[in-house]
């Protein structure tokens, strides 16, 4: 069973490793490419900074209430 297993492990990870390095990559990437990937790069960052502005305060009170709670505790047994 485990022989198995080790085998199924390693032509998934042959077929992987073929997939992602293939030996000749016959692409053009044309100046426009660099652009859009950093266009995505800013617009992941500013969503995420969004995303964080949004729910901040939820945030900050999930992190207050699990403190807070060490704090008590330590009060309570000390």
């Amino acid at each position: 069973m485990k022989r198995k297993k080790l085998l199924g492990l390693l032509i998934a990870g042959s077929v992987i490793y073929c997939a992602a390095f293939p030996p000749f990559a016959f692409a053009y990437l044309d100046p426009g490419t660099g652009s859009y990937i950093f266009q995505l790069i800013i617009a992941g960052l500013v969503g995420g900074l969004f995303a964080l502005k949004l729910f901040w305060r939820q945030i900050r009170n999930f992190f207050a209430r699990i403190f807070s709670r060490k704090d008590t505790d330590d009060r309570a047994n000390g």
